[in-house]
């Protein structure tokens, strides 16, 4: 008492404490809002199209904020297969939409005050926050994305709620885009062994990376909807059977150990890259992340690319011979529209809008070529190397992504984990 601080020591504890500020609002503004606040304008534009004589619409809007507590629900319930899942069960298919959110939000809450630390086992909740997020993306915000830019094709903008027309559309869609590409990011990096939690640039640059991907298959999945109808069960099925067979061990090939992890990852890279491991999933599986994910992102952009294209090429087709022949037998047979979305001109189709989407599609083609490049291989690399440093010590180095280079683990501990 009575001494002065020096001025070093002074600027380190203002440096530490930025740090800690900064930390505090980037989990606050992309962990705890982007769930609720998807799932809330999600119900509101799905009101919207009731109120506004658009009651299938809106239907279909606030039915997918249901699918993410229905799968959690029967997940549970095909696990335990007890009274107490089937409650679960029951509870989660009616009321999932309002839990999942609060679920997450207390997850991420808790580790604002106490987060997770390099080497660190993640907890329960920081694991379940993480996963019910990662699951609320790939089902409801894919789905709103789809819907969403189907409604756009079909019936155009609604009408203006605060500046413009379709305001309230685009921010539903631009908020669900979002959290499906921070997602996309984030579990990139979730399941590397030992755990090292990503800062917000790793992710946000791994995000950035897979853009391309995620915008080829907004714009594709909802064209070979709207125009093929039905007969568009074919390719997502054919999406859904190679991203499995892809997710697993081939020759030459990492893949994934368990069935259930193979599911998961087939349903989930539907609209993005993502390899799913579970928390209990084989240690294998977790300290060869880097490989599997490298191999199935190759193995996942191929094929929506392969099977997407030949579909689009038949939509065109379509499109152009319902034009020519309004009322022919192949529309009739098909059970196609008699004409494009009634916003969309089959001069908008042919000269703007399929362009776009193959052009989308080529790059995805040319950025998985290039993936081996420094500058796009740079943001997605992790792979850990368990080395000695000066003192003898072993360290986990992660030398691509500039990491904590102080993380220092008893050989023990690092070589039990290894087995």
């Amino acid at each position: 008492k009575g001494q002065s601080t020096p001025l070093s020591q002074t600027i380190s504890y203002k440096v530490i404490e930025m740090a800690d500020i900064w930390k505090i609002l980037t989990t606050i503004l992309f962990k705890i809002c982007p769930t609720p606040l998807d799932v809330g304008t999600d119900i509101w534009n799905g009101v919207d199209f009731i109120v506004n004589d658009s009651p299938i619409w809106g239907a279909m809007c606030l039915g997918l904020t249901m699918v993410p507590g229905i799968v959690e629900g029967v997940t549970v319930f095909v696990r335990e297969r007890t009274w107490i899942g089937f409650l679960f069960c029951v509870i989660y298919c009616l009321f999932g939409w309002i839990i999942m959110p609060l679920r997450t939000v207390k997850g991420f809450c808790k580790s604002l005050r106490n987060p997770p630390q390099p080497g660190h086992p993640k907890t329960e909740d920081e694991v379940k926050s993480h996963d019910l997020k990662f699951l609320e993306a790939n089902t409801e915000s894919m789905g709103q994305v789809v819907l969403n830019v189907s409604i756009l094709m079909i019936s155009g903008l609604q009408e203006k709620k605060f500046l413009f027309p379709g305001d309230l559309q685009l921010l539903s869609l631009s908020i669900s885009f979002i959290m499906i590409i921070k997602s996309a990011g984030e579990q990139h990096f979730f399941r590397r062994t030992p755990y090292y939690p990503p800062s917000f640039g790793e992710s946000f640059l791994v995000s950035i990376v897979l853009c391309p991907d995620i915008i080829f298959r907004v714009l594709a999945l909802p064209l070979v909807c709207i125009y093929l109808r039905w007969l568009s069960i074919a390719p997502i099925v054919a999406i859904l059977c190679l991203n499995y067979y892809g997710a697993g061990k081939r020759a030459g090939k990492c893949g994934l150990t368990f069935r259930e992890d193979r599911l998961s990852t087939a349903a989930m890279s539907v609209i993005s890259p993502s390899v799913y491991i579970d928390q209990q999933s084989d240690n294998d599986d977790k300290l060869a992340s880097p490989t599997i994910q490298r191999d199935y992102y190759s193995w996942n952009r191929k094929t929506l690319v392969g099977v997407l294209f030949p579909s689009l090429i038949l939509v065109a087709i379509l499109v152009n011979t319902t034009f020519v022949d309004e009322f022919g037998p192949l529309c009739q047979i098909l059970s196609l529209p008699g004409c494009s979305p009634l916003t969309i001109t089959v001069d908008q189709f042919n000269y703007i809008l399929l362009p776009l989407v193959i052009l989308s599609g080529l790059f995805t083609l040319v950025h998985q070529f290039l993936s081996n490049t420094a500058f796009l291989a740079r943001p997605m690399r992790y792979e850990e190397q368990i080395v000695k440093d000066n003192n003898g010590d072993y360290i986990t180095q992660n030398a691509q992504n500039k990491l904590c280079q102080a993380l220092l683990c008893a050989a023990g501990d690092i070589m039990g984990t290894a087995e």
